[in-house]
């Protein structure tokens, strides 16, 4: 008795829900009743006949809010769905509340909406998965989104803010984020190993403006390498030159009191981008910079590329590189300057330098055979 009665229910809400959609525009007396009628009958309303109800009222003009609300509060996806992706009558609240629930593929209907606030926006950066964001970036980056198309920043601060609080889904994103220049200087130095090659040009750009605004308040600095003894750099480039990838990032970790992950990432980085600002923060001489890259890199880049990687390590300023460096090892300086030389430490990594993988070390002949082109190029 009771199902059949509840069923009649659903009949008579889902033939309202119809009239009602059928009709361009309603008074006010029209819009409470419907609201009321879909208060009392919507939890009593069979999933099939909610999900009917929401696609004929996501489209409406002038759908009750109350009514909207509710129906985007439903735990079956495929009834909040249609009304999270085009009901215009949804507050911010509504849209808050919605991607706190999820599940994600509700969060990317909210994401896709054109009517998104900041709140929303860092509602989303604090919640959602790396597809939703991306997909989220690019409208941000399009001005697909009206309501944020006037701000003088691409990304309001709060979002980035919750997106710092989730440091994996930041890194998987720097990219993305620094091409629509959504990074300020701080994260582009952070996250430096995550960034493509336009956005650490743009980092590197970064650290050289704030160094000479640094020297402009002070000129009295010291440059980083003069806290480091020659018997350490010694050791630094002898690990280089005969030691392999991997007995080099133990001493690089050491040296510049780098995270042992991070001292192996530069070794493998295939760019050499990151490397030639750890030799530049060091003070490397130019002719060791040279024999490190040919060593570490030269069976994986070109002459041109190696001579890129010179023309960098020339442009760059010491006080830039230390910017950057002093960005991935937490700002903690080392105090090389009272020891002799770099301890040796375990290399228990993954990858060429972590799991100890050497590239074939040429003699001696053939490597200096190797640098004199790259000399004369940088020359």
């Amino acid at each position: 008795m009771r199902e059949a009665e509840g069923a009649a229910r659903a009949k008579v809400l889902l033939a309202a829900a119809e009239l009602y959609a059928s009709r361009p525009a309603h008074d006010r007396a029209e819009r409470g009743i419907f609201a009321e009628l879909a208060r009392q009958m919507l939890p009593e309303t069979g999933v099939e006949s909610r999900r009917r109800i929401a696609e004929l009222l996501a489209g409406a003009t002038d759908a009750p809010a109350e009514t909207l609300s509710q129906l985007c509060r439903d735990p079956d996806p495929l009834v909040a769905g249609p009304i999270l992706a085009e009901a215009a009558a949804l507050s911010e609240c509504d849209l808050i509340q919605a991607v706190g629930r999820g599940p994600e593929p509700l969060r990317m209907a909210v994401a896709d909406r054109d009517d998104l606030t900041d709140a929303v926006v860092t509602a989303l950066f604090a919640q959602a998965d790396a597809e939703t964001l991306r997909h989220l970036v690019e409208r941000l980056e399009d001005g697909a989104i009206p309501c944020l198309a006037g701000n003088a920043e691409v990304i309001p601060a709060e979002a980035l803010a919750a997106l710092e609080t989730r440091p994996e889904l930041l890194s998987a994103l720097a990219a993305e984020l620094s091409a629509i220049r959504a990074l300020p200087a701080s994260l582009l130095f952070n996250l430096f190993l995550e960034l493509d090659h336009q956005g650490r040009m743009e980092a590197i750009a970064a650290a050289q403006a704030r160094a000479l605004a640094e020297l402009a308040r002070s000129a009295n600095a010291q440059p980083l390498h003069a806290f480091f003894k020659p018997a350490v750099l010694d050791a630094l480039v002898s690990a280089a030159l005969s030691g392999g990838s991997a007995a080099f990032a133990s001493h690089l970790a050491y040296v510049l009191a780098l995270p042992a992950e991070t001292a192996a990432r530069i070794a493998d980085d295939n760019t050499g981008e990151a490397l030639v600002i750890c030799l530049r923060a060091l003070g490397v001489n130019d002719g060791d910079v040279a024999r490190i890259l040919v060593r570490l890199l030269g069976v994986r880049l070109t002459l041109d590329e190696l001579r890129g990687l010179l023309a960098l390590h020339e442009q760059i300023s010491a006080r830039a590189a230390i910017l950057l460096v002093t960005s991935w090892n937490g700002g903690a300086l080392p105090e090389v300057g009272k020891r002799e030389e770099a301890a040796m430490h375990d290399t228990v990594y993954s990858g060429a330098a972590r799991i100890g993988t050497e590239l074939r070390t040429a003699p001696r002949s053939q490597r200096e055979e190797s640098l004199s082109p790259l000399r004369r190029g940088a020359g």
